[in-house]
């Protein structure tokens, strides 16, 4: 019975022995096909790697648009002196691109403060639309102009400019009432807050680059 057994572990140590003869004269060839794969494996890494530092290397157009006197992209005008038949108040600010891309540019009413009343956007159910409507309800006009809505880079610029104007009424009774109220109620004001302002009008500025 042993012979048997002798006999049948003889297939297995030789196929043993085959497997281990076989590794040992193929190791320089594994050895060297796990090097190949290795190098093949960092070189394409290397490339991909060259790849992506070649786009972050790419040049991006730079943005730059100031704006005078601005302040969180918003503008305050002041107006001291209020008063029926007073010279024309005008102001303007610069807004200038010295980016690379093209901008559009808007202004819109975000506040205003006549005297003791005050509006904000965004409060009490306030809109761009209701504050301007307001403004048109006094004897008074306060108007804006752009000189421009596409400011270019390298440069360009765009001027905002505000005016105020109140003209008498000129024998128009609605207009001498109204003229009366807001002229007496303008000059309380002013001896009530001597260091503020008659009006305050806060514009904020909406710019956009130009996607080329």
């Amino acid at each position: 019975m042993n012979e048997e057994v002798k006999e049948n572990n003889q297939p297995e140590k030789k196929k043993k022995n085959y497997l281990l003869l076989f590794f040992k004269k193929n190791k320089i060839k594994t050895l060297l096909f796990l090097f190949l794969a290795l190098a093949a494996n960092t070189y394409a890494w290397f490339i991909y790697n060259r790849i992506v530092s070649a786009n972050l290397e790419a040049h991006v157009k730079s943005w730059q648009v100031t704006i005078d006197g601005a302040i969180d992209e918003n503008i305050t005008f002041e107006i001291d002196d209020l008063y029926p038949g007073m010279p024309e108040y005008s102001d303007e600010v610069t807004l200038t691109n010295d980016g690379e891309m093209d901008a559009n540019v808007s202004f819109q009413i975000h506040s205003i403060r006549i005297m003791d009343e005050s509006y904000t956007v965004g409060e009490n159910g306030e809109t761009v639309a209701s504050l301007e409507a307001k403004l048109a309800s006094y004897p008074f006009s306060i108007t804006m102009e752009s000189s421009n809505s596409l400011v270019e880079s390298g440069g360009g610029q765009a001027n905002l400019h505000i005016y105020v104007n109140w003209p008498f009424g000129n024998g128009d009774e609605a207009k001498d009432l109204l003229d009366t109220y807001w002229g007496e109620k303008s000059y309380d004001f002013s001896q009530d807050n001597p260091t503020l302002p008659s009006i305050s009008i806060v514009v904020n500025v909406n710019v956009q680059q130009v996607n080329s």
